[in-house]
């Protein structure tokens, strides 16, 4: 009590005297997650490095901002990450107190009006930096903002540069220096000036500890919370550490292959997996490991199969690694914007629990989330490269009697199993399932429930043993910053009135044994609509091989939509087509087999979905064409007769010539 007054007074003195260099003193060490109270889930996002690499540009980090604010941020995701290369090269060129300059060319109206940009879309701006001072500084020893200080009077050469992928010449400080803390608080300050919310600190090792900490603590005097990512391949033994001063860690190096024509592949993925088990037990609420960004929506330039990319996403949901697409955003496939916008593997990623493997073999991983409520989530995982079966046992997770199975890939329920699930999976596939024990918590309306009454809403759950009371939580959003109910209750039901229409709610019931407080579940509904639901926003369609007449289409759930009905067309070989025409309605499932798509020669299928509520009808989503098996055996027909008849006419021609007969001359 007696220091936190004395700093308090100090603090005050501060206030009333002016500027005063503070490196007198030593002040408490403070921790990154408790005082920005940010991260309490993984965060979820986009980084400009994977695509945009050296070249970021205002014209292409807002054009990737839009893309964002319309296609994802209904989905969760929040930030746009401007990472390395925006600034000019500090070896020669810094600004007046030795801070990375911004590079005019790139960014012509300067960070603050691009954070500015990002913001009024609803989205978070993200920054980048690494540690140390700049050559640029150090050779023209620029001021220290607010001081009397300079950079030579800070920088300590002996102990050499430091680590930097990009360029050289960051050197360390000396925070023994008075001056050194008060110049990493005039970059954070400048950086809460542009409107920073999160900002990746890269090159850190564990040397760099005292660096961090001084980052920190300048984040911290900004008075803004500002996101904190150590990059990259950090030390587990020093976790501690890391968890004490940042949000969120990187356990690799670059997730890309670098030298390759693709953006990644298998190898640098998969050896996340163990990764994934050697990092769990550090991850939680304020801080998360980080296996980089995800790179699954650009088609062949992404370097793997459908498979793999949905392994990927699926490892990284499970673990609860960030959410950050790397992909370009300009270059889009609707294959992968399904991985990245499926709200059942993202609220895998969202469920605040790190999984853990259950069991490793040379060829196939499962790895679990145990569920506040007493579900489930499991990742089944085929690491080698030929067909096998992948099973889980009840027994394994504790689980006693029978469990009923959804498939949330699928969006699928695959019913009530006594046992376990055996999944039969192709190469460097996978399977992720939500498991439901007999004896798991059961609430009411249920997880996920649509139109739901905002004047009179009755939540209900099951009896914890030991339980004195309940604390109740409700928000609009998953991270329970917004919060519409806070109320701690004796029984286990809660009535709330008049909440809004069109809303998706989130709720959390803990229960409350004395002063300590453990959270049951966390859950969500959707209130009536007012308007009709929005159209899916992806949509896909895959002929069956071995049922030649049957096409199997999946589309994203749309929130509030009750029904959905499915619209073919079909489309010859001429490009001729038949109009839309409703093969299917009052869907409540997002998926549908069509098992009267015939497989004729030269024709091909085209679907569009609409989604459905008391108050009507959507727009048709975009629409999806599925190649027939015939149509393709028809344009390799086509190919090869077009062939045939170039090759009769380029010998018949030169059949002419050798005997002397010219072909005529048309006139005009």
């Amino acid at each position: 009590m007696i220091k936190k007054i004395i700093t308090t007074l100090f603090a005050c003195s501060i206030l009333l005297c002016g500027n005063f260099s503070v490196s007198i003193l030593n002040p408490e060490e403070v921790k990154a997650s408790s005082y920005n109270n940010l991260a309490q889930l993984p965060f979820m996002g986009w980084s400009s490095w994977s695509s945009i690499r050296k070249h970021p540009t205002e014209q292409n980090i807002k054009a990737a901002t839009d893309i964002m604010a319309a296609k994802f941020k209904s989905h969760g995701y929040q930030y746009v990450n401007l990472d390395d290369y925006y600034q000019l090269d500090w070896t020669t060129t810094v600004d007046e107190y030795g801070r990375w300059a911004v590079g005019p060319k790139k960014f012509p109206h300067g960070m603050k009006a691009l954070g500015d940009y990002i913001h009024k879309k609803g989205l978070k701006f993200g920054l980048y930096v690494t540690l140390g001072i700049p050559k640029g500084a150090i050779d023209q020893n620029t001021p220290i903002e607010g001081t009397p200080y300079h950079a030579k009077d800070i920088v300590d050469l002996s102990k050499g540069q430091k680590v930097s992928f990009n360029f050289d010449h960051m050197y360390s400080i000396d925070y023994s220096k008075p001056g050194a803390q008060e110049y990493i608080d005039s970059w954070a300050k400048l950086f809460a000036s542009y409107g920073v919310d999160y900002l990746k600190i890269d090159g850190v090792r564990r040397v760099d500890i005292p660096d961090i900490n001084a980052w920190a603590k300048a984040l911290k005097k900004t008075g803004r919370p500002i996101h904190v990512e150590l990059s990259n391949n950090l030390d587990i033994d020093a976790v501690p550490n890391w968890k004490e001063i940042s949000n969120g860690w990187r356990t690799d190096h670059d997730v890309e292959s670098y030298g390759k024509p693709t953006t990644t592949d298998w190898e640098h993925v998969s050896r996340r997996f163990a990764h994934a088990a050697k990092w769990q037990p550090h991850a939680g609420p304020g801080g998360w490991n980080d296996f980089d960004s995800l790179n699954v929506a650009n088609g062949n330039k992404d370097g793997l199969t459908k498979e793999e990319k949905r392994s990927y996403v699926s490892l990284w949901a499970i673990a609860a690694s960030h959410f950050v697409i790397g992909s370009d955003l300009t270059k889009l496939d609707d294959f992968g914007i399904s991985l990245l916008t499926n709200d059942e593997i993202i609220g895998v990623n969202q469920s605040g629990v790190a999984g853990k493997r259950l069991f490793k073999t040379p060829t196939s991983q499962v790895f679990y989330q145990k569920l506040p409520d007493g579900s489930y989530n499991i990742g089944l995982f085929n690491t080698g490269s030929s067909k096998q079966n992948v099973e889980v046992n009840w027994s394994d997770l504790g689980i006693h009697g029978s469990a009923s199975v959804h498939d949330m890939w699928s969006h699928q329920d695959l019913g009530n199993k006594n046992s376990g699930l055996t999944a039969h999976l192709s190469p460097h596939a996978s399977q992720m399932i939500h498991v439901v024990p007999a004896s798991s918590l059961t609430v009411s309306p249920k997880s996920g429930a649509s139109e739901v009454d905002p004047a009179h809403v009755s939540l209900n759950w099951g009896t914890n043993s030991g339980a004195g009371s309940y604390h109740v939580l409700v928000a609009t959003d998953s991270s329970f910053t917004n919060i519409a109910f806070d109320q701690t209750v004796s029984s286990t039901s809660v009535n709330i009135k008049n909440l809004g229409y069109d809303k998706r709610y989130f709720w959390k019931v803990s229960s409350v044994s004395g002063a300590r407080e453990k959270q049951l579940g966390i859950f969500s509904f959707h209130t009536k609509m007012t308007t009709v639901p929005d159209s899916p926003d992806w949509i896909l369609s895959n002929r069956n091989k071995k049922e030649s007449d049957s096409v199997l289409v999946k589309w994203n759930p749309t929130a509030g939509a009750a029904f959905y009905t499915v619209y073919r067309k079909k489309v010859n070989i001429l490009g001729f087509n038949s109009k839309y025409k409703p093969i299917a309605s009052n869907l409540t499932e997002p998926t549908f087999i069509d098992k009267t798509a015939t497989n004729q020669l030269g024709v091909t299928y085209s679907y569009t979905v609409t989604a459905k509520n008391a108050i009507g009808e959507s727009t048709k989503s975009t629409e999806v064409q599925t190649n027939n098996l015939s149509s393709d055996k028809m344009a390799v027909l086509l190919i090869g007769y077009s062939f045939i008849v170039i090759i009769v006419i380029f010998f018949s021609i030169a059949r002419k010539r050798k005997h002397g007969v010219t072909p005529p001359v048309r006139t005009l």
